[in-house]
């Protein structure tokens, strides 16, 4: 049976949506109909119930989940243990928000490769969205993320604070004068947001929004700015005066979570690895 068909199959689950199923597996929608069908034709039996805005699965559907599941994992172990050799418990996928990868320290993984050198890592940027898919379909080991989703398959842990501060290409800018200028607002997620709104509640509309920090860190350093960016990420362009602080804004700071699934052949690695990012985060 096609892998993806199987893949569509259980995205469409967790999603309900088959627009949304389509976005998260960068398909169109007609696509993930296509092959839902198709799917159906091959099992002789209807898996969804379609209704506006809503799909369920129908009993034939939720007992052949569990075999999707269940036949998925079974490839993705195959993958591993083909790439990786006799020992697959030395590898890992961890995905992660594209933005926060460059926003955090990464010492840890020198730490990680001093204690596993003969790990093999396979490292993927992805919304929150499909970091949470990924792994409830036992497709991924690891994941980080600000806003992750709690659920009955994934266990989640706080490894600290993503510290964002507002910086700008102007020497001694007030905060309002650097919100009020040419400001580049990143989408750090509603927690950001949230206390953004409570500290600028008089903002007008931002000149630039972006989806990451590195795009607002180079857009900065190529056409001058402002923007709340990690300290970690901005420390080099501050020493070198490319940068200045904005010592009149308030530090805004984002939980960082690991998720990982309640089950794994990979427990150990795992907690080496939270304990390694723990200790440097």
């Amino acid at each position: 049976m096609d892998i993806e068909l199987l893949k569509t199959f259980v995205e469409v689950y967790h999603t309900r949506h088959f627009a949304r199923a389509a976005e998260n597996l960068f398909l169109t929608p007609s696509a993930v109909s296509a092959r839902i069908r198709l799917l159906e034709g091959q099992l002789g039996t209807p898996l969804f119930v379609r209704e506006r805005n809503n799909v369920q699965l129908t009993g034939a559907g939720e007992r052949f989940l569990g075999h999707a599941r269940s036949m998925l994992k079974s490839w993705e172990q195959a993958r591993y243990d083909a790439a990786v050799g006799a020992d697959p418990r030395l590898h890992l996928t961890m995905l992660t928000l594209p933005g926060l990868w460059d926003g955090i320290k990464l010492d840890w993984l020198r730490d990680l490769h001093a204690r596993q050198p003969a790990l093999s890592l396979r490292v993927e940027a992805l919304n929150s969205n499909q970091i949470t898919t990924r792994l409830q379909q036992n497709r991924a080991d690891l994941g980080f993320m600000l806003e992750p989703t709690a659920g009955p398959e994934l266990r989640l842990q706080e490894l600290g604070q993503l510290e964002l501060s507002l910086v700008s290409t102007t020497p001694a800018q007030s905060a309002e004068e650097a919100i009020n200028g040419r400001y580049a607002l990143v989408d750090w997620g509603t927690s950001f947001h949230v206390q953004h709104a409570k500290a600028f509640a008089d903002m007008p509309p931002p000149r630039i929004w972006v989806s990451t920090g590195r795009i607002a860190y180079d857009l900065l350093l190529a056409t001058g700015g402002a923007a709340y960016l990690p300290r970690h990420l901005v420390a080099p362009a501050l020493q070198a005066g490319r940068l200045y602080s904005v010592a009149s804004a308030p530090g805004i700071a984002l939980s960082i979570f690991a998720a990982y699934p309640i089950w794994s052949e990979r427990e150990g690695l795992i907690g080496q690895v939270l304990d390694a990012a723990k200790a440097c985060i």
